[in-house]
Order: structure tokens, then sequence, then C-alpha cells
């Protein structure tokens, strides 16, 4: 590997992270590849050194691939996340590829229809649209309005056919007839067009102008046919306004919501001065990045490769790569593209109003994924009560137990959604520490814990409770501050007052002894407390039941084992009849070793 960093160049290109199956693990884009791969090693880049924690010890190769600039670098990067999915990239949870209304503009008459890739044909596209319901509505107006042909015919025809239906009912003007020429059809595919791109405004001034100019003719059928296309554009796209103090603004409002590893973003898009679109997405977010993080990747992801991006795009978080981005995505629209993150007036309502729906929409996919009926609302409680920034739907309960400092052992139990997970439990044996040591003993088990889960790439709890007072927490949050888990909540729950303790010389709480949050600390300390004290008591009976063959001459683990097996008691086997012991364990030692027994204080 140390190789491999050393031939890095100090060019702008693209990374790609392998792990030892050579599979993609993560695709990132750097200004200088040297620094910044670098940096995910030495720790010099935070967030380079986040993902080091959790990322790194699966690397086992990097490739990389050399760009002009750091826009090529972008686009690439954003291509290569599509087409590999890596593990640790954020990424889209519903991979589909969603629905667009594509004008067949390399048509003489071009034709409305939907298609789901965009291709560079010469045709216009629109979209994509996460709600098929409003684009099948759309694809039902056009030719209402607009008498946009529906059929597949290769027009203009040599030889002009009937009209079908649709000329008759009002939704073509017949042009395989020969009842519309290429120019008129032509106007109406622009007026299709900007109906599409939200200039519904400019539609309808254009039409009440002409409606008027017709009235003044006289030309009243013409002029009430334009009085009907009004009507049913306002009835049918009649939207929610915006409440913009310029009335023909396009922008879109971006929020991104994460915890642990699931993410919301969500896409408020308002198009001539009204909110036409809301669009959502379920993130994987396997480094648990920040949020400014999650939105630096999603941004390329989504207007590189499936969004068609406004004049302005409102962030709440300033992007280091702001000027890049703002570059790249007005070289694909062919527009100048704006990224903001305003601070006064109106604008920052629409980031507010982004985040309150990527935060309910964040809690519905929370909630889906863990079946929410099926969680006690003691969680919930929990979270609110010790101001977690998670909800704890998984906690992990620690304790101690010993004898006088010998059979020193601890336990964990598992609470999932606010009930015991049984099949989670462990027991330890405390393998580093001799006689009593509570603190020394919790930081071997807590450590031994973490480090399993970590090495075996498994899930780590929402919250460690640790049964016991200050020291014992401290212990524990040495641990895991020691191995880099920062935002990982450790608590203990001591027995006197029932007090919640916390590290870092964080002042105790109280809560109500009806508060179901107690409660469910408690069931989770008791339960861990009798696992431990359970498996203490079995270690010290198996001591006790062998007390009394122990050395004994002549009596070794195997003869221990007969004897055990047929007599299980020191009472039975001192009971036992000279026959018996004869047949067991021979004629010559039964007596020797009953009376070695016999005299064997107990």
């Amino acid at each position: 590997m140390n190789q491999r960093l050393a031939e890095l160049p100090a060019r702008p290109g693209v990374y790609l992270m392998k792990d030892a199956k050579a599979r993609i693990i993560y695709v990132g884009k750097a200004k200088l590849l040297d620094r910044r791969v670098r940096s995910y090693f030495d720790g010099r880049d935070k967030s380079g050194h986040r993902a080091a924690r959790l990322m790194v010890p699966y690397i086992r190769d990097i490739e990389w691939v050399l760009c002009e600039s750091e826009h090529e670098a972008l686009v690439l990067e954003a291509t290569l996340i599509k087409k590999h999915w890596p593990r640790y990239n954020v990424r889209q949870k519903d991979d589909k590829h969603f629905p667009y209304l594509m004008l067949t503009m390399n048509e003489p008459y071009p034709r409305l229809i939907v298609v789901r890739h965009i291709r560079d044909d010469g045709n216009l596209y629109f979209g994509p649209y996460l709600n098929v319901r409003a684009m099948r509505h759309l694809l039902d107006l056009v030719p209402r309005l607009f008498h946009i042909r529906e059929c597949d015919l290769k027009l203009p025809l040599k030889t002009p056919i009937r009209p079908c239906l649709a000329w008759h009912i009002g939704r073509c003007d017949a042009p395989c007839a020969n009842q519309c020429g290429i120019e008129d059809y032509g106007k109406q595919v622009k007026q299709t067009a900007r109906l599409l791109e939200g200039k519904r405004d400019d539609l309808l001034k254009q039409w009440e102008g002409e409606m008027k100019s017709l009235s003044q003719e006289f030309r009243f059928e013409e002029a009430a046919k334009i009085r009907d296309r009004i009507q049913a554009l306002q009835a049918t796209t009649s939207r929610q306004k915006a409440d913009l103090n310029n009335a023909g603004i396009d922008l879109d409002a971006i929020a991104v919501c994460r915890t642990g590893t699931l993410g919301c973003a969500v896409i408020l898009e308002y198009r001539g001065g009204m909110l036409v679109e809301r669009r959502h997405f379920p993130l994987e977010c396997n480094l648990e990045q920040e949020e400014s993080e999650i939105l630096a990747e999603f941004l390329p992801a989504w207007y590189l490769q499936d969004g068609t991006a406004p004049v302005e795009i409102l962030v709440e978080h300033d992007l280091e790569d702001v000027k890049i981005f703002e570059e790249t995505f007005s070289e694909k629209a062919k527009r100048k593209i704006h990224i903001n993150t305003p601070q006064r007036g109106d604008k920052p309502g629409f980031l507010r109003l982004a985040r309150a729906n990527a935060e309910m929409l964040l809690i519905e996919l929370k909630s889906k994924e863990l079946k929410y009926d099926e969680i006690d609302q003691s969680v919930f409680v929990l979270q609110k009560e010790l101001g977690l920034a998670h909800t704890p739907f998984r906690l992990e309960c620690f304790d101690i137990s010993h004898l006088g400092g010998t059979d020193t052992v601890a336990s964990m139990v598992s609470f999932r959604n606010g009930r015991p997970e049984r099949s989670q439990y462990r027991r330890y044996k405390v393998k580093t520490v001799e006689g009593i040591d509570d603190f020394a003993s919790m930081r071997e088990i807590v450590g031994r814990r973490l480090k399993r889960l970590m090495e075996e790439d498994k899930p780590l709890p929402d919250l460690l409770v640790i049964d016991g007072g200050k020291g014992q927490v401290e212990a524990a949050w040495a641990v895991v501050h020691s191995l880099g888990l920062f935002e990982l909540p450790v608590i203990g729950l001591a027995k006197r007052l029932e007090e919640i303790v916390f590290p870092g010389g964080k002042e105790t709480i109280l809560l109500k002894r009806s508060s179901p949050a107690i409660k469910l600390l408690q069931r989770a300390r008791d339960e861990a407390h009798r696992f431990a004290i359970t498996f203490q008591r079995s270690l010290r009976k198996a001591h006790l039941r062998v007390e009394w063959l122990s050395d004994l001459p002549g009596v070794g683990p195997a003869l221990q084992n007969k004897i055990l097996k047929e007599w299980k008691t020191k009472a039975g086997f001192l009971a036992a009849t000279p026959e018996e012991l004869e047949t067991v364990i021979g004629k010559k030692r039964a007596v020797t070793i009953r009376e070695l027994v016999a005299g064997k204080a107990y």
C-alpha cells in the first residue's frame, strides 16, 4: 500500500478504493490525488480520517483515473458511482429509473411519449417524474390543450388517411389527413414545451392576450376556444402558490437529513414562482457522513445523471467545491447555474420547508424499516429525555459480577425496539484483570465487544448502558473514545438513586419514576445483572462441584469425569457400596480414593 501511495500523482482525477476481492468500495474525486488519498491514511483531513476509521481497514488496493480538470473529475465520479454503487458512497436506495416525457423533435410532427432514459438525440426531455400519476395527468392534458398527436404513425404520409376518433373529439388536428400543416403544428409543439418547462403563467398571459385580440375582432368562436384552454389549464394544473417576491422565479430547495446509516434527501422544485414538485430519495450512508458531505455527493449524482438543474439551487450548507459544481452544472445545462446558501429574505423559508419534509420522510422511512408498530414507545421517550441525536432502537447494557474478586465475569444484554433480544445476549470471562477492579474489567469487556463488531463489520448499537456509576461509565467511554466512535453515546444507571450518569463531567440527571425511559433502562440493567449473576454462579458451582475430587493423588481429569458421571456429589460418592466403587474405578483404587475423599474438608 505504501508503494501505491508513493505513486500517486499531484494531478486532478478520480480514485477507486478496492477490497481484498478487488471490489470497488469507494469512489472519490480530488483536485490533487496524492494529497487527498494520503489523507485517509495519515489523518490530516478530518473527513478522510473519519472515513478511514470505518473504510481503510478494508482497503487493499487503490486505482486512479487522471482528468484534465476538476469538472471532468466531478462528472466521472458521478458516472462511476452510478455504475458500480460502491458500498461506502452515499447511495440512493431506490435504483429504478424514473420516467421522463420526451417530445420527439426529430420528427416532422412531434409526439409526447414516456421514456426511461435521456439520450443525446435532438429530442426534448422533461422530468424525471417521481409522481407517475402527475406525469400521466400531463400526458392526458397536452392533447386536450394543444392537439398533439398520440398515434405512432410515421408522418407525413404519402397518401392522406381518414382522421381517427381523436380528431372528432378535439384531441388532435389530424396531420395524418393533411388537416394541419407543419408550421401550425410546430406552434402547438412550442407551447407544449413551455408548459412542460413550468412556464404556465407565460402561456396564460399569451392566451389571454390572444383571446382579447380575437374578441375585439369579433372572432368569438375562436376566442371561446382559447377561453376554454385557459380554464382547463387553470383547473388542471392548479398548484400551491409559493410566497415569492418574483413570481417567475425558478429554483430548487434541497435538504438532507441523516440518522445512522439511513438518510433522506428532499428537493422542492419551484417553477414560474410555483411549487410544482416534491422529490425525495432514500439514501444509504454507510460512512455516516455529515449532512454537508452527503449533500456534496448527492448533488452531482442527481444533476449530472437524472435531474435538470434550474437557474438557482438552494442548499443548507456551504460546500467546499461549490464553484466546481456551478461550472459543471452550467456546462451540462448550457446556461448559468447558481448554488446559494441564503441567510436573509424569503429563500431560507424554502429550505426550512424542505428540511421539515426531509425530517418527516426520514421518520417514515425509519419506521417502515423497523416496523413502527413493533417499537415500544419508551424508545422515543428515552431519546427525548436524554437528548440523543439518534433514536436508540438498539441498546446494549453491560454488567460486571464477581465473588470476592474471583470468577470475575461480565454480561451484555441487547434490547431492540425496547424489548429484549435474547439471541444477541453475550457473556464473558474477564481475562486481563486480577482481583477486584470493576473499572478495568469494564474497559476490557466493552473493548472486546466493540472491536468484535467492527472486525465483523456488524452494526454498532445506538446506545451503550453501563450498570454502574461514574467510574464504570468513564472506563467504558475511554474505550469508545479510543476506537474513534465519538458519536456512540454512553450512559450509566447508578443503583443508589437510579441516577443517569454521563461521561465527560456532565451532570447526572434523575427521571421521574413513572417515566417509560427510566423503566426501559431499569429493565435492561436488571436483565444484564441477572444474566451476569447466573453465569458467575454457574462457574462457582462448577468449581465447588469438583473441589472434593481436586488435588487427590492418582485422580486425573479422566477419572474425575468418570466418578462425576456416576455420582454427582461427594455425599453420593461416599454412600456408594464397595461393589459399586469397584465396578467403576477398580478394586485397588476404590478404598484409597474413598478414604481420601472422606478425610478431605469440604
